[in-house]
């Protein structure tokens, strides 16, 4: 749940980044450009997120005593 969380985050801040910019420049480039790099970059940041969270797959995860 968490990495789902930081991974809209992360794509809610590509595309008003995109938005800004498209407000600069009065072109629609920078929001398709901006939210296909938010898509890749909030997976790539929800699956780290993810991955942390839930622990290695090593069978080293610490123990409680």
């Amino acid at each position: 749940m968490v990495g789902v969380v930081v991974a809209a985050l992360v794509l809610a801040g590509f595309i008003g980044l995109g938005l800004l910019l498209t407000s600069r420049v009065d072109n629609a480039v920078p929001v398709v450009v901006l939210a296909v790099a938010g898509a890749y970059a909030a997976w790539l940041v929800g699956v780290i997120v993810f991955g942390a969270i839930r622990g290695g797959s090593d069978g080293h995860e610490a123990r409680e005593r």
